[in-house]
């Protein structure tokens, strides 16, 4: 179980910015979670231009960065720097597609058009997985290695709060929240919400 602690003023903070402290249960930083702020009463936030590029490496078997947060329109290279082939691949619905990437090579680009969240496989190697968020709305921001995103410069106003992590239950989503940015006498305010894993399917015994 993971607990995301939205901290406003428990980190250095002036008027407008809001900042975003992510911990689990124990205390420690949780890195690679994707809180988004947008506006409560459906103005729109300004949307981030797609990326020129963004590049996925491969190596030792593992995909890098585990977690990419885009802007939907944005291409995606992979590139192995493997001494042995990946066969890339989704079936998510937000983006399909599936490339061999001989080693030492660099895919063909691949657009992800819609939003959404895009897992990632390989089927050579079963054990390799990566996450791409793709980001339809309002403005997001991936956690560090310290737990903390940060969102500078907000105008003052309500903000619907969502956050996600690969390690949420079977939607991958969580209830947003509504805190209010840069309200006189206000400077802290503090958010909890508990993000569990999914629950272990009890086995059956085997019968004879």
């Amino acid at each position: 179980m993971l607990i995301v602690i939205f901290s406003i003023g428990s980190l250095p903070a002036h008027a407008g910015d809001l900042i975003v402290a992510i911990r689990d249960t124990n205390g420690a930083p949780v890195r690679d979670a994707i809180v988004t702020v947008k506006l409560a009463n459906g103005e729109p936030n300004t949307q981030a231009s797609p990326l020129d590029k963004l590049s996925i490496n491969q190596k030792d078997t593992t995909y890098h960065p585990f977690v990419s947060l885009i802007s939907a329109g944005t291409p995606v290279q992979f590139v192995n720097s493997d001494q042995w082939g990946h066969h890339v691949y989704s079936f998510s619905k937000a983006k399909r597609f599936d490339i061999t990437v001989p080693a030492n090579t660099s895919s063909k680009s691949v657009t992800f058009e819609k939003p959404g969240i895009v897992v990632i496989g390989c089927n050579i190697h079963d054990r390799m997985l990566a996450y791409i968020f793709v980001n339809g709305e309002g403005q997001p921001a991936k956690s560090d290695k310290m737990g903390i995103t940060r969102f500078l410069g907000l105008p003052a106003g309500t903000y619907s709060l969502s956050a996600w992590h690969p390690s949420l239950r079977s939607k991958r989503k969580q209830p947003p929240i509504d805190v209010s940015i840069g309200q006189e006498g206000e400077t802290t305010k503090e958010i909890t919400l508990k993000l569990k894993r999914p629950a272990k399917k009890k086995r059956k015994p085997y019968k004879y």
